[in-house]
């Protein structure tokens, strides 16, 4: 059910191929999670089966499906600086998430006019939720359900597109795709393609230390795993 909904989320790549890497981010249009995987390696391999599928449906060339994350020696710590030298707006912003109790989730890609906020989909001016499936908790799943607009969502979990639109502005200056609360505090997701992502890790009081060895909540392996504060972690996963 899966190749409808990525033929219709591929025809804006296939018209500008170089939209691709932002589609593709860990929590956009054409990423993928598996929530009911049994372990990390059984997650990272249907989501690494999917960006293959989502590749051939957008029409683009197999080496180029990963080289804008894997680009060179640079990439890494590149990425690594330009979100650690904003520890406070990263705060700031986190903060600003956390009290907003509706939201669980929100992501960004490009176009700039689409969002997702939790598991509803804004797509080319429509509004619809993903619907987990039975099986393997695959979102999006190729099941979903239909809502007039964001704002009749947004109506329905106390939120409003004042309190997003002034999230994912400062989301985009910063330079972030996602922003998920977790058990341990909030992460701030950077860019991401497949089970390759990276971004920072904000703990809140009392939280456990990460650690290199357990993967992200949704079984994502660090490879990467960087203090930078006592409540501030720079991470990479592979």
């Amino acid at each position: 059910m899966l190749i409808p909904d990525l033929m219709d989320t591929c025809e804006v790549v296939r018209a500008n191929p170089a939209i691709f890497p932002y589609r593709t981010f860990t929590f956009g249009p054409l990423g993928l999670e598996v929530r009911k995987a049994s372990n990390a390696k059984e997650a990272n391999e249907l989501r690494n089966l999917h960006l293959g599928a989502t590749a051939h449906a957008c029409r683009l060339q197999a080496e180029r499906i990963t080289d804008y994350f894997f680009c060179g020696p640079l990439c890494s710590p590149s990425r690594k600086a330009h979100l650690i030298r904003q520890p406070e707006r990263l705060r700031t912003l986190a903060q600003r998430f956390t009290e907003i109790d509706g939201l669980q989730l929100l992501s960004v890609w490009a176009p700039k006019d689409e969002v997702r906020v939790n598991d509803l989909f804004v797509l080319s001016g429509t509004a619809k939720e993903a619907i987990p499936s039975a099986e393997m908790g695959f979102v999006p799943s190729g099941v979903w359900k239909k809502w007039p607009s964001l704002t009749a969502y947004l109506d329905s979990i106390a939120v409003t597109e004042a309190q997003i639109d002034t999230l994912t502005a400062e989301m985009r200056d910063i330079g972030l795709s996602a922003l998920r609360r977790e058990k341990e505090g909030i992460r701030l997701v950077g860019v991401g393609v497949g089970d390759n992502e990276s971004g920072v890790l904000l703990l809140k009081a009392g939280a456990n230390r990460p650690k290199l060895s357990q993967p992200l909540a949704d079984l994502k392996q660090l490879s990467i795993l960087d203090r930078v504060a006592d409540d501030l972690y720079y991470y990479e996963t592979n």
